[in-house]
Order: structure tokens, then sequence, then C-alpha cells
């Protein structure tokens, strides 16, 4: 079972930048479905809820031809490519925590860019954290490794996430299921979180 009054939610990077509707970007397989799934989540009654929003800078070291030389540019601030998902609960988050702003700083958890999130859920009275978004393996899986390092319960639902490889990155999704594992992470679907809710 699940406590509403000690569990948030965490809605990772659902943003069209990362789905085939801007195809240009860095479409995620599967990323614009997670819609109804983020959405099922949503309306269970969480302690609080909570989403990351990556909003880069046009020059972000991460871009082709940048220092690192590893994605085509998404979601760049102020752009149809960083807005959310259509159709998603937007009016369910509680806060908005942006990420990938400094040019020149990656920033796939939202840990790293926000260093007192933790502490800021830890006293919020949260102690289980569910996980959701895209990719899985990627800011979803960075995030939900920092929290659990940090003492958190989290639950990754991977049916309400999508995961993309990014071999070039060295970011493969099969890898960081298995990290994630091994560190406590459990994983499961929208109807395993809903359950444990007693809905």
């Amino acid at each position: 079972m699940l406590t509403p009054t000690s569990t948030s939610l965490l809605v990772v990077d659902a943003q069209q930048g990362f789905t085939e509707l801007r195809p240009a970007e860095l479409p995620v397989p599967g990323g614009a479905d997670i819609v109804a799934g983020v959405n099922a989540l949503l309306a269970l009654p969480f302690a609080r809820i909570d989403a990351t929003q990556d909003w880069h800078p046009a020059d972000h070291r991460s871009f082709l031809g940048r220092a690192d030389n590893l994605y085509p540019p998404h979601c760049v601030m102020n752009t149809p490519g960083a807005e959310f998902l259509p159709g998603l609960h937007t009016h369910r988050f509680g806060a908005i925590w942006r990420k990938g702003y400094d040019h020149d700083f990656e920033a796939y958890a939202v840990t790293a860019q926000h260093p007192g999130f933790a502490a800021f859920l830890r006293a919020s009275g949260v102690e289980t954290v569910v996980v959701c978004g895209i990719a899985t393996n990627i800011c979803c899986f960075f995030s939900a490794r920092d929290l659990r390092r940090a003492g958190f319960e989290v639950l990754m639902v991977e049916d309400a996430s999508a995961g993309i490889d990014v071999p070039a990155a060295g970011l493969f999704q099969a890898q960081a299921r298995s990290e994630g594992q091994t560190l406590g992470i459990r994983y499961g679907t929208v109807a395993d979180v809903c359950r444990a809710f007693g809905t």
C-alpha cells in the first residue's frame, strides 16, 4: 500500500519536444502515448505533485555541433517543443521545476539543477516518490536514482513513461533498469499504483 500523505508524484519532461509531435527535435518512441497513463496517476490523491520541464537555451552544450554533440536541439525555452503534451492535466501540477537552462551544464535529473529538491520533499513529509515521464532511462532514471540514494522509496511507472537508447551517450534502457533495480527502485504499472492507493 502507498500512503497518500507521504507519497508524491514526479512527472518528468512530458514535453512535445520528446515526441513525434516535434519530429525534428528528439522524438522518443511512444512519447505522445503516455498522456492517458500520466493523467490516471494525476487523478490520485498524492501528498504533492511535481513536474520537471526541460528548458534549454538554443546553444545548450548537449546539442549537435556544441560541446557534447549528442542530441538535436530540443525543448528550447519559449518554443512549442518545450510545451507540455496536449491533453496532459497540468492543472494538477503543484510545482514545475525547470532544468537544463544553463547552456554549459547538463541536468538530466531535477536534483542536478535543484540540489535542494530531496530536502524539500522530505520537509514536506514525503517518504515515497512515484516517477513517470520521458525518458524512462535518462531524465526519469537519473532523478529516480538520486532520490533513491537520498533515502526515498521510489517506484518507476513504466506504462506512463517512454524510453530511448542513446548509444552516443552510453544511455540504454536495459542498463538503466538493471541499475535501478540494484539500487532498490521498484518498477510497476499505473494499475499497480492505483491498487496501492486502494482505488
